[in-house]
């Protein structure tokens, strides 16, 4: 280097998963467990640095659990909305529909 300071380096990685996934926590009985994901020919696997949970990891556990509870209720949430304004657009193409939907 030429003297300029270093920026670290780091890493951004997109999954955009469709119907091939499979998410699976292995367990065993000598060390601690491995998380893995896997969706169209990639595997994500999560682990302890050390093999064994620490109470480092344990926070990072908790709050990837809370991350991934957000994340489906924002999904749950899109796709009632996305229901919601498909039933509409049905329901103002056919009059009658409200009608007896209404009723019911």
């Amino acid at each position: 280097m030429s003297g300029e300071e270093r920026t670290p380096s780091y890493l951004s990685m997109c999954l955009s998963v469709g119907g091939d996934w499979r998410v699976t926590c292995h367990t065993y009985p000598d060390r601690g467990p491995i998380l893995a994901v896997d969706a169209g020919g990639m595997s994500l696997t999560v682990s302890a640095k050390q093999g064994t949970p620490d109470a480092d990891h344990l926070d990072f556990a908790y709050a990837l659990l809370a991350t991934v509870n957000d994340y489906l209720i924002a999904c749950e949430a899109h796709r009632f909305d996305a229901e919601e304004t498909a039933n509409s657009s049905t329901d103002i193409a056919n009059p009658a529909a409200v009608v007896e939907n209404r009723a019911a």
